[in-house]
């Protein structure tokens, strides 16, 4: 194999210009930069990860941040997103599952003193004000992907929740339904997500548009600890809607999978969808297509992509034109919302 020195030598210059000239860094002029290139490629040489790590002060590695589990719709998506961008200037993607409060707090607690990564993306979680506080006093680039809020973040891409469920809300209004609900997830009382914010949102839109507070219901997510399994889940959460004195003939639900495993649930206790309940999700994953839901549509592979190509400018001490950027949802027409019976 050949070496640094070999290519110092037949290039004619000395192995530090080598190493600047093949990391893009220092005074190296053009001409001298493409023969060190041509000499490296006709000997096959490579300047390895570690060395140019060394030499340049960067771990070339930023760390994402995801909660649960790495093979969630969204946070797989975001991984596929982030990892297109940053493998393509050269970095690598580190994935940091947080279960706990505690995790989270041990990761806070560490982060200043972080020589791991070059910079870091948060997904989904809300930070307390003492993780804001770490944030605002980091020089390491922080991006926030699906934050529910910009405190502390460098820069944020973010869905907006409200006109989401403007949308939504529009819809089934639209449609004549008077009586209209939210579900959430179950969820993990160690997080707050930002998913969570849409139920709030929910209640501001139909609000809007002359909902009184008798015709809304919020079907909270309780604790998933409660739960022996997903399915445990979902049949609670149908039994608290069906037993409703006024059931709503309408729901939003705050994730596609839950409102599909909703929709099986009514269709095995006699419920139709959507000529007795109408069934609105969240995500447009790939299974809301086959299961003909009517959902609002996300893009997580491209939001994640947005959130990398700013944490790349801010690593490279450049300016965000945008730092916090907030996109819109497209609502999808399917099967499961209709006109209610006798309208």
């Amino acid at each position: 194999m050949a070496s640094l020195k070999d290519v110092a030598a037949a290039a004619g210059v000395s192995e530090s210009t080598v190493s600047r000239a093949l990391r893009g860094t220092g005074r190296v002029s053009e001409k001298t930069r493409a023969r060190v290139q041509d000499v490296a490629n006709q000997l096959h040489f490579t300047l390895s990860r570690s060395a140019s790590s060394l030499a340049s002060g960067k771990t070339m590695r930023v760390t994402m941040v995801v909660t649960d589990s790495l093979n969630t719709w969204f946070n797989a998506a975001a991984m596929e997103g982030a990892y297109e961008v940053l493998s393509d200037a050269g970095y690598d993607l580190v994935p940091l599952v947080v279960r706990t409060r505690d995790d989270l707090k041990r990761f806070f607690d560490r982060l200043p003193g972080n020589r791991n990564s070059d910079g870091v993306i948060v997904v989904s979680i809300m930070l307390n004000d003492d993780q804001v506080g770490v944030l605002e006093d980091l020089t390491m680039p922080s991006v926030g992907l699906d934050a529910r809020a910009i405190g502390g973040y460098s820069g944020t891409v973010r869905i907006d929740d409200a006109d989401s469920m403007r949308q939504a809300v529009r819809l089934l209004h639209s449609l004549g339904h008077r009586r209209i609900g939210f579900v959430e997830m179950p969820d993990n009382p160690d997080f707050l997500f930002s998913a969570k914010l849409r139920s709030g949102a929910f209640r501001d839109a139909a609000r809007e548009l002359g909902y009184d507070d008798g015709e809304i219901t919020l079907f909270e997510g309780r604790d998933v600890s409660r739960f022996r399994s997903f399915q445990d889940a979902v049949s609670e959460t149908a039994t608290r809607i069906i037993s409703q004195a006024e059931r709503p003939t309408a729901l939003c639900v705050e994730t596609d999978d839950f409102a599909i495993a909703l929709m099986y649930e009514f269709r095995r206790i006699g419920l139709r969808v959507p000529e007795d309940i109408s069934l609105i999700g969240f995500d447009d994953n790939d299974r809301s297509s086959m299961a003909e839901l009517t959902t609002l549509h996300q893009d997580p592979v491209a939001m994640a992509r947005m959130a990398a190509e700013k944490v790349l400018l801010l690593m490279r001490g450049e300016p965000l034109g945008e730092p916090h950027s907030m996109l819109r949802t497209n609502l999808i027409m399917r099967a499961t919302t209709a006109v209610p019976e006798g309208r």
